[in-house]
């Protein structure tokens, strides 16, 4: 019976001297600048995604299958980048765990590519189109975030961020190259002839949103980290070809200005 008794008083001492020494040592780090405030800044990648997408694909499908063997019509989603910039406050816990926030602006959007290409081999006519249609949208997004820092190199993070428009930006450009080639040269009598035509887009309406994001940092020196960051946004928008949402890869460095 006492050496049960023993047992049991040296396993509750063991736990209480670790669980104190614990909460002092976090206690002890985070008290010496448990806060940081800096400055993030970087690009991001966007993919559109969403209904908005299939829609966009679905677009540049009907157009490509109406090219004959004279006139060829070729599209494309090509993904946005866009510059970050924001400030983030970041509270050690302890040495291994921190947690974040801050709020970042960036550009989201979409931009569609039509490029038309007619040849006319009888009378040596040749015209060439080419049709933009972009949307950007300016947000505001604030992350909340955890880090875990296995070493002083690296950290890993996982975290979610609301966002909201700030400003819109969208129109339609079409480009319309004509010229006439005369075996196989350009004759002076018919100079290259361009049109262009501005037109913008009224009828997208942007909403506020959520994501999630997960990121790795890599430590470049004290105070300065370089991170990539991939995530994954709600809905921003609800367009004509549906709601728009996107996937993104962000490389940003983050610069630790003041620590409290």
């Amino acid at each position: 019976m006492c050496n049960k008794r023993t047992i049991i008083l040296s396993t509750i001492t063991y736990l209480l001297l670790t669980f104190t020494s614990s909460a002092q040592d976090t206690l002890s780090y985070a008290t010496q600048n448990p806060l940081s405030i800096g400055l993030h800044l970087g690009y991001s990648m966007n993919f559109s995604g969403g209904e908005a997408k299939k829609g966009l694909d679905n677009m540049i499908s009907t157009f490509e299958e109406t090219g004959l063997d004279n006139f060829l019509i070729k599209g494309d989603l090509p993904y946005q980048l866009s510059p970050v910039v924001g400030l983030f406050a970041n509270y050690k816990w302890n040495k291994k765990v921190s947690f974040g926030t801050g709020v970042n602006l960036t550009r989201r959007g979409y931009t569609m590519n039509l490029d038309a290409e007619e040849k006319d081999p009888e009378y040596q006519f040749d015209q060439f189109s080419e049709y933009t249609e972009k949307y950007q949208v300016t947000t505001i997004e604030v992350p909340l975030s955890v880090y875990f820092k296995p070493n002083k190199l690296f950290s890993l993070g996982v975290g979610i961020q609301a966002g909201t428009a700030l400003a819109i930006s969208s129109k339609v450009t079409s480009t319309i190259n004509q010229r006439v080639v005369i075996n196989g040269e350009s004759s002076d009598e018919f100079p290259p002839h361009t049109r262009e035509m501005e037109d913008t887009l009224d009828d997208i309406v942007s909403t506020a949103y959520f994501g999630y994001f997960a990121s790795a940092g890599i430590s470049l020196r004290k105070n300065t980290e370089i991170m990539l960051s991939l995530l994954k946004s709600g809905s921003y928008a609800d367009t004509t070809y549906g709601k728009l949402s996107d996937t993104s890869v962000v490389v940003s460095l983050r610069f630790g200005l003041l620590s409290f």
